[in-house]
C-alpha cells in the first residue's frame, strides 16, 4: 500500500511498477477481507464491529488508489494534489483501524501486551 501511494505520488510514475504493485495488494486486500468476513461471521461480537471497521476503511483507500491509478494511466493530473490528500487520510483511518482491531483481538485472547 505505501509502496503504491509513493509510486503514484511521483510527477512521472513507473506504471508497469504501480500495476504490478496494485495487483500485489489487490491480493493482499482480498485475503485480508476474507479473513475479515470469518472474524464478523465467527468470531465474538466484540470483534465483528472493529473488523467491520478494517474491511471498510481497506475499501475506502482502495477506491482513491484505483481512481489514482487509472488517472496516472490516463495522464490525468487534475485531482492529483486531492487524492493524494484523501488517499493520505484514508491511509491514517485503515492504520488506526487496524490499531483498534489488534487492541480489540488481544483482549479478546487474554493478552494485552
Amino acid at each position: 500500500m505505501d509502496a503504491i501511494l509513493d509510486a503514484l505520488r511521483s510527477d512521472a510514475p513507473d506504471l508497469p511498477d504501480v500495476d504490478a504493485k496494485t495487483g500485489r495488494f489487490i491480493a493482499l486486500a482480498r485475503e485480508a477481507h476474507r479473513a475479515g468476513e470469518v472474524v464478523i461471521l465467527e468470531g465474538p461480537a466484540s470483534l465483528a464491529e472493529v473488523a467491520g471497521r478494517v474491511t471498510h476503511a481497506s475499501s475506502s483507500l482502495a477506491h482513491v488508489m484505483r481512481r489514482m491509478t487509472e488517472n496516472a494511466h490516463a495522464g490525468v493530473t487534475t485531482h492529483k494534489a486531492e487524492d493524494v490528500a484523501l488517499a493520505a487520510e484514508r491511509e491514517r483511518i485503515l492504520y488506526q483501524a487496524v490499531k483498534d482491531f489488534r487492541l480489540a483481538a488481544r483482549s479478546v485472547i487474554g493478552n494485552t501486551n
